[in-house]
């Protein structure tokens, strides 16, 4: 057979495996397949590092590349129904990039690597952003009644991963994310049209159920009814783009932000 292993963000694990053999028949005993943090124990390779002299002079290059400012402190930790501000700005930072392909969403469900990771005021280089999302993912948008929009986030609810859902307001009852919806509309306090299909943005990942974690969201995006699009747009450079769009990127308001400004 043949072993894959997925490298994990960063490429922080390496895959190994155990042969055991009789020292007699040298026949195949046994095997095991595990994958193991890439910490102090296992040594950068000097021929391989000096082999890729040229290209990991390119990467470093690219990721010292300055795309922007943030005007103050984002933070990464939300709470169910509460996007983080961080959430909200991959948020934002997908609608616009949809929108430029003529994609006009009504919300965006993206979750986050490192809710303990806020994003610091100050000049931003391609290397901060990689630090907020440290994997690639594409861009998917299905067509969703409100019932099943309901039945999605209740999903993820329950699930505990934790995800939020832009571009609406969710009210929720219970403790934590131990909750259930009690009521939704649009961000702008517009009631759901239950005849009514919403698009929505999901990454690639969370579409094909998060690791089994959302087979709900799965199955739903599977039907003929849910028009399910994946677009050629990766969520990390959505948020790269942004920064270089705007050049000084301010807070997303959130709806009752908005409303006391109002």
């Amino acid at each position: 057979g043949v072993l894959f292993t997925q490298a994990d963000h960063f490429g922080i694990h390496v895959g190994r495996v155990d042969l055991l053999f009789d020292r007699n028949s040298r026949k195949l005993l046994g095997r095991e397949a595990i994958c193991e943090p890439m910490d102090n124990r296992l040594h950068l390779d000097d021929v391989v590092i000096s082999r890729a002299k040229s290209q990991l002079a390119e990467s470093d290059a690219a990721l010292t590349q300055p795309i922007g400012e943030l005007a103050r402190t984002l933070h990464a930790r939300g709470r169910p129904a509460q996007p983080s501000d961080i959430e909200r700005l991959i948020g934002a930072a997908i609608t616009e990039s949809l929108l430029e392909r003529n994609v006009a969403v009504d919300g965006v469900m993206h979750g986050l690597f490192d809710e303990n990771a806020d994003l610091f005021a100050g000049p931003k280089t391609v290397n901060d952003i990689w630090n907020v999302i440290p994997y690639e993912n594409y861009v998917v948008t299905a067509q969703l009644s409100s019932d099943e929009i309901k039945a999605v986030m209740e999903e993820i609810y329950a699930s505990h991963e934790r995800r939020n859902l832009l571009g609406f307001d969710v009210k929720l009852e219970g403790r934590g994310w131990d909750c259930k919806i009690t009521s939704m509309t649009m961000q702008d306090g517009r009631p759901l049209d239950r005849s009514k299909k919403y698009l929505i943005a999901f990454n690639s990942f969370d579409s094909r159920s998060a690791g089994h974690h959302f087979m709900k969201l799965r199955a739903l995006l599977e039907t003929p009814s849910a028009k399910s699009v994946m677009h050629p747009v990766q969520t990390r450079d959505a948020l790269i783009d942004y920064f270089r769009r705007h050049k000084i990127v301010h807070k997303i308001a959130t709806a009752g932000e908005l409303a006391a400004v109002a």
